[in-house]
């Protein structure tokens, strides 16, 4: 079996481990938790744990619990993302929230969380457990501060930054480091590989933004304009309010305010962003936090799981969805 066969059978092993941990006596948390599940998502998570661990030969059965414990964290993000941004659709189908209401979005979602904490827990590793409690915490406040900053054409790039670290990069480097943490390697080992997921992350995060403006639905999995709609300010618009003169500046803090409006105020928006060169410029910014992640690699132990890793990364600019 090659290296992508043995990833693909160790995912599959992932997926089946989280569809017994959401089959539940109570209704709403099986249908809501496999409802989000089945409607896809990237699996970039458990990727990066399966391949981490693997790197520094921590046994399959550990992390496969740890894997489907990172996607359940993500999972109940999302569905608490949806509800604090009023969100219809979640990767092209209905969000749960718009079935089954916030309250039981929001339950299902502490319920994943306490399901996932508690397999970390079972792992009987204090510094993997610390380290899940203090990600959730800091996830919790990037979604404030996001919160409090929505609309705000005024938004830093370094606040931005701190966003996207807290909601999206340090659950990515946990990702990461669990498999050293769990192969008990060096400590240099256990921070090289946070600090390659905190960059990966970052990077990420980056082309997702872009891909708000420039991806069709049916290949993203998701609304185009979502972001700008939710009054999230990102990279792309950040740059192009910063470069835009002062009549297109306005349509953009316009469009911000009131959300994108109608097809017509959309592609204005994304016209101006394109010229004031926002999407060049975020793309080039997550090639570079990359090719930062990839030079953290050098000196690990070397497999077919680290060279797997390495293409992973330097591929995550070049993504569509």
């Amino acid at each position: 079996m090659d290296i992508k066969d043995s990833l693909s059978h160790n995912l599959d092993s992932v997926d089946r481990y989280i569809r017994r941990l959401t089959t539940h006596s109570i209704p709403a948390i099986s249908e809501i938790s496999q409802h989000l599940i089945a409607s896809g998502g990237k699996r970039v998570r458990p990727y990066l744990v399966i391949l981490s661990s693997r790197i520094f030969r921590v046994p399959s059965p550990v992390y496969t619990r740890i894997a489907a414990a990172i996607e359940l964290y993500h999972t109940a993000t999302l569905l608490h993302d949806d509800v604090v941004d009023n969100a219809k659709h979640r990767r092209g189908t209905p969000s749960a929230n718009d079935i089954w209401g916030n309250k039981s979005s929001i339950l299902v979602g502490d319920f994943l969380l306490a399901s996932s904490s508690s397999i970390i827990a079972g792992m009987g590793s204090q510094e993997l457990l610390g380290l899940f409690i203090r990600v959730l915490g800091l996830m919790a406040e990037g979604e404030l501060v996001q919160l409090r900053l929505s609309r705000d054409p005024g938004l830093s790039p370094e606040d931005y930054y701190t966003i996207i670290k807290k909601k999206t990069a340090y659950l990515i480097s946990a990702a990461c480091e669990s498999g050293p943490i769990m192969g008990k390697a060096p400590r240099l080992q256990q921070s090289r590989m946070r600090q390659f997921g905190l960059l990966i992350g970052i990077a990420f995060q980056l082309i997702d933004d872009n891909i708000d403006y420039l991806s069709p639905g049916t290949t993203s999995g998701k609304d185009k304009g979502v972001d700008l709609k939710e009054g999230k300010v990102t990279l792309p618009l950040i740059v192009a309010l910063s470069n835009a003169g002062a009549k297109d500046r306005a349509v953009l803090k316009a469009a911000l305010k009131g959300g994108p409006g109608d097809g017509d105020v959309f592609r204005r928006v994304h016209d101006i962003i394109e010229k004031n060169h926002g999407f060049e410029y975020t793309k080039k910014k997550a090639a570079d936090f990359a090719h930062r992640a990839v030079r953290l690699l050098d000196g690990l132990p070397r497999s077919p799981e680290l060279e797997e890793l390495k293409k992973f990364t330097l591929n995550v600019t070049e993504r569509k969805a």
